[in-house]
């Protein structure tokens, strides 16, 4: 096997690329936002299963576009075959620079926070720096070295997740913890309304899904690394098929065991708000204060390979623009251990700032509003392709065409309207952004003029 052979992602390794971007504290923290409100365990599962088929179904199309075109970058390859270099640099910047770095730098920031925890003497911020400039250094060494780190941690954070739902499953199924028996937090009617129509609870239960979905979100690194995955034609599906099933069906059994654990009519803190941290308020339930106190630990292992994951991938999106000339040529350099250096670092610095400059709450604004904004037309793109490009191979083809795709475009739309009446401000500052990144452009242009002169 030659040398570029060797540094491939196989089907394990690019399964675990999807897996550990999607798996990160979002399966502890997301049902509590959301489960006081419907009030009823199963509607909570429901939200849960719904969320996982939604992204299962954008996944469908993702995986025709990457078997289709198997070139790191993702979504700005797509946009440049769909829509034109303009389109492809607008929409890549929103997707690297700015959605993957501020998704990352909530993950950083919970991180270190946990850190902090474990280690009172080093601040929540300081600790984030610390943990990502490490995952830069083993990043620097090589994709081989990247993917070995990430498969050796992902391991340990899928054990952690099953200790965590057969133990809490043990504890309520045999111990004298449980107040209910299963059955009885499933279909228990405390909290829920008494005049609640059908209509109602699938409005309920939709509306849950969108915040259960948060936990999902990542799915799509695969395709950002593509160009170096081994027979992406029939890796890329597979991961993201078989690791998103795989990913629904522990965030069910997990939610079984917070369900299972606290009423979720009770799943309200001091504030009369959701609990955030449903992890670590089952694991003090089930097995006390000190198991809570463990829970950091756990949230330590279980976000190091998220962070590295989006670390890894994030640069892709950066080292295409700059391939494609439509940022500064030097960072489309890659080095011989198969790893694109200068992006990395960029990325590295750009993670940094709005891990000490931004915080969680702006966060989680800004990259949602980037989610929305690349969306709609990464939706369109599999459309777009279909009728521009009919003869083009397609090794993986989206089943029931074009219903599944349409489904994600209704989505989308639905998802940016309510995004933008939510606020007054929000349509403004999408366009902001938009307008920003436009701005720019020339002056990257004549950053690549500058280049190709010297040369």
């Amino acid at each position: 096997m030659s040398k570029s052979q060797k540094t491939k992602l196989g089907f394990f390794s690019s399964g675990v690329v999807v897996f550990t971007t999607v798996v990160g504290a979002g399966v502890f923290t997301t049902t509590g936002h959301f489960a006081a409100e419907l009030g009823e365990g199963w509607a909570v599962l429901a939200a849960v299963l719904l969320a996982g088929i939604l992204a299962f179904l954008s996944a469908l199309t993702t995986a025709e576009l990457g078997a289709m075109i198997p070139s790191s970058g993702g979504e700005v390859v797509y946009f440049r075959r769909a829509l034109g270099p303009l389109a492809s640099y607008v929409f890549g910047v929103i997707s690297g620079p700015f959605a993957w770095t501020v998704g990352s730098a909530f993950v950083a920031g919970t991180l270190g926070k946990h850190l902090s925890n474990l280690f009172p003497a080093i601040p929540e911020k300081v600790a984030a720096v610390i943990a990502i400039a490490i995952l830069m250094a083993i990043h620097l060494r090589g994709l081989k070295t990247g993917v070995l780190f990430n498969n050796f941690m992902t391991v340990i954070k899928v054990a952690l997740v099953l200790v965590f739902i057969l133990s809490g499953l043990t504890a309520l199924g045999f111990g004298e913890v449980a107040e209910t028996t299963l059955s009885e937090s499933l279909f228990s009617s405390a909290g829920a309304p008494a005049d609640e129509t059908e209509r109602g609870w699938l409005e309920k239960i939709f509306f849950a899904s969108i915040i259960a979905g948060f936990a999902f979100t990542g799915y799509n690194a695969i395709v950002l690394m593509a160009g170096e995955v081994d027979q992406p034609d029939r890796n890329i599906p597979r991961s993201l098929i078989i690791g998103l099933g795989l990913i629904t069906v522990l965030y069910l059994l997990v939610n079984t065991v917070f369900i299972w654990t606290t009423p979720v009519a009770q799943m309200v803190g001091a504030d009369g708000e959701g609990i955030p941290d449903l992890g670590t308020h089952t694991a003090r339930v089930l097995f006390g204060d000190h198991a809570a106190m463990l829970f950091d630990a756990v949230f330590v292992l279980v976000l190091i390979p998220t962070l590295s994951s989006c670390l890894q991938v994030s640069s892709r999106v950066i080292w295409r623009l700059a391939r494609d000339g439509e940022l500064v040529p030097a960072l489309g350099a890659t080095s011989d251990s198969g790893t694109p250096r200068p992006a990395l670092i960029l990325q590295t610095l750009l993670l940094v700032i709005a891990v000490v400059a931004v915080d969680k709450a702006s966060l989680l604004l800004v990259n949602g509003m980037c989610v929305l904004l690349m969306d709609f037309p990464t939706a369109m793109t599999i459309f777009i392709l279909r009728r521009k490009e009919p003869d083009t191979l397609r090794p993986f083809k989206v089943p029931l065409y074009p219903w599944v795709p349409l489904v994600r475009v209704l989505l989308a739309v639905y998802a940016g309207y309510s995004f933008v009446m939510k606020d007054e401000n929000h349509g403004p500052l999408a366009l902001g952004m938009v307008i920003v990144i436009l701005a720019l452009r020339p002056i990257f242009k004549l950053a690549n003029q500058g280049k190709k002169a010297q040369d």
